[in-house]
């Protein structure tokens, strides 16, 4: 089992309670959920009884609930006596099948019963699933000592919504686990690839990788080692048969329903500039029409996105809510987007070797370098481990000085990662992705003197303490030339150093 060790011990320390519990997981789709929940209660602990169904997308509710029934048999074998035609009815036959099981076989154990995409059985519940889980729950299963259930879904926001925050919903405070499932870290996708795929690369192809495939388990499972990453991209999104031509529709569509064509326009827009967007930019740019002076529909939307970690917030130094900006978090949509978004099938019947032929493009070599900054960030944690600062670590953010026009020369300055830290100690952390060693130039030197200059001036300058660090974080480590030797850089990160 690659990663996901504090999921297992969390579900593991649930086990051995003496009571009852609730569990909510959620995570976007093909991250892993269904196959966590399976690993632990069919593998690591198969001394429960375990009960699983699966909602279906698309389907009415008698199907919906036909399926259930059929659930109940095909783990216990048991067959209502009388017809079913409620959701409150199909919860007293698990129930009473439930108790039949243990009886028989006097179990003292656990008893699991995971209700997986369980925001497609009833969205709206106008079946009353929903109600009659609640009382099924409330009722029994609170009320015993030995059953975990498990509620789990792709669609973090209907999770929220109806399970979690609803004051008037049956289940209102009654979740006793939370597990949002990210995707793999950066080094959590090397050691997959290496150990479960079977490749043997570098550090640098394993994050060339994930630039594109990010760390959604799924995604990584459809490589094949006998072949180049290249003719693996090729064969994932540019022939006819692409598994992953269409996903990027598929995600929004499964997770946001009605309202995934809002949701999409809103990280197209995000994926077109790395360094972001405001709200009041965001909303000037979707809809100019939209008479919304308080931008409710769109700030919604950066909430569910966040919960689904498509964006993050990006805080400028010092003004934590005022100029915040919002960036892509996940780098399948910044490859898509890039990359695939404007093709069509009829595009990629043609295609030979598509992504063979970009790949040593300069503009996909630029793309990278831009991606590569935006993975630093959503892995920092492997930055603060080689830093030493994890317990002093505040967040991440950007910082920009405006050129004064009232001041003769006077010159901006742009820094995109800016890591902050208590007892005003700063990072200016400077991403270069090369094939090699990176060599500072004299250009590049006197940039990165003006920013430091600038941050001093404007950043800090009502600071009596502070620590100020210039940190170089490249795929290979820098050029030790007299540039590089004239600069104060106090530490020089590379891929390996976070990696290996």
């Amino acid at each position: 089992m690659i990663g996901r060790q504090k999921e297992i011990a969390l579900l593991n320390k649930l086990c051995d309670t003496n009571d009852s519990k609730l569990v909510v997981v959620h995570g976007r789709r093909r991250i892993g959920k269904t196959y966590l929940i399976n690993y632990m209660f069919k593998v690591n602990r198969d001394d429960c009884i375990f009960f699983e169904y699966t909602g279906s997308d698309d389907q009415d509710a008698d199907t919906q609930r036909v399926n259930f029934i059929e659930a109940i048999y095909d783990w216990f074998k048991v067959e209502p006596i009388k017809p079913i035609t409620t959701w409150a009815e199909a919860f007293i036959f698990l129930k009473r099948t439930i108790e039949d099981e243990c009886e028989q076989k006097n179990h003292t154990g656990k008893v699991v019963i995971f209700i997986d995409e369980v925001a497609w059985i009833d969205k709206h519940n106008k079946a009353g699933f929903l109600s009659a889980f609640g009382h099924f729950y409330n009722t029994y299963c609170q009320k015993k000592e030995n059953i975990i259930t498990i509620l789990c879904g792709s669609n973090a926001s209907w999770i929220k919504n109806k399970i979690l925050k609803d004051t008037k919903g049956p289940l209102y405070q009654r979740v006793d686990l939370e597990i949002p499932m990210l995707p793999f870290t950066l080094k959590e996708t090397k050691e997959y690839l290496i150990k479960e795929k079977k490749f043997d690369i570098d550090n640098k192809t394993a994050t060339d990788i994930y630039m594109i495939l990010g760390g959604v388990a799924k995604y990584l499972s459809f490589l094949d080692s006998s072949l180049s990453v290249s003719q693996n991209i090729d064969n994932l999104f540019f022939n006819i048969s692409a598994p992953l031509f269409d996903e990027y529709d598929a995600i929004f569509k499964s997770l946001f329903y009605d309202k995934h064509t809002f949701h999409r326009q809103v990280i197209d827009i995000l994926c077109s500039k790395q360094s972001g967007f405001t709200i009041s930019e965001l909303g000037v740019i979707i809809d100019k029409e939209q008479n919304d002076p308080t931008n409710k529909r769109l700030r919604n939307a950066i909430v569910e996105l966040i919960d689904t970690g498509f964006i993050v917030p990006l805080n400028k130094l010092h003004n934590k809510t005022r100029e915040t900006k919002y960036i892509i978090s996940d780098p399948f949509c910044l490859f898509h987007y890039k990359w695939v978004r404007e093709l069509s099938k009829n595009d990629i019947v043609s295609m030979k070797n598509h992504f063979t032929k970009i790949v040593s493009s300069p503009s996909y070599i630029i793309w990278c370098g831009f991606v590569f900054e935006t993975i630093m960030m959503i892995n920092i944690d492997l930055y603060l481990q080689k830093r030493g600062l994890s317990a002093l670590y505040k967040n991440v953010t950007y910082w920009q000085y405006i050129a004064n026009p009232d001041i003769e020369d006077d010159k901006g300055a742009q820094i995109d990662m800016v890591i902050e830290y208590e007892n005003n100690i700063y990072d200016i952390v400077e991403c270069k992705y090369y094939n090699d060693e990176f060599a500072i130039t004299k250009d590049y030197a006197e940039n990165l003197r003006h920013k430091v200059a600038k941050f001093k001036e404007h950043a800090i300058k009502q600071k009596i303490r502070y620590d100020l660090k210039l940190v170089m974080l490249t795929t290979y480590g820098s050029k030790k030339n007299s540039h590089f030797n004239a600069l104060n850089i106090s530490s020089d990160i590379t891929l390996g150093d976070l990696l290996d």
